[in-house]
């Protein structure tokens, strides 16, 4: 079983997906599309659904 957990910095503002599966990359792409779905939903309600973190992040730090 293959965990992935990728993080997406939008502005100032990280959301992360989370997916398992047998398979590294249906994993992988099923994390993608959870993180995107969660930045998709902040966008359109104005809001963050659970932000990875709630101050600024600096450009640059690699996260």
């Amino acid at each position: 079983m293959g965990e992935v957990t990728i993080r997406l910095r939008h502005g100032e503002r990280i959301y992360s997906g989370h997916a398992a599966n047998t398979d590294i990359i249906v994993a992988s792409a099923y994390a993608y599309i959870n993180a995107l779905n969660r930045l998709y939903t902040a966008l359109q309600s104005g809001a963050s659904i659970h932000p990875q973190r709630s101050e600024k992040v600096p450009a640059g730090t690699g996260v």
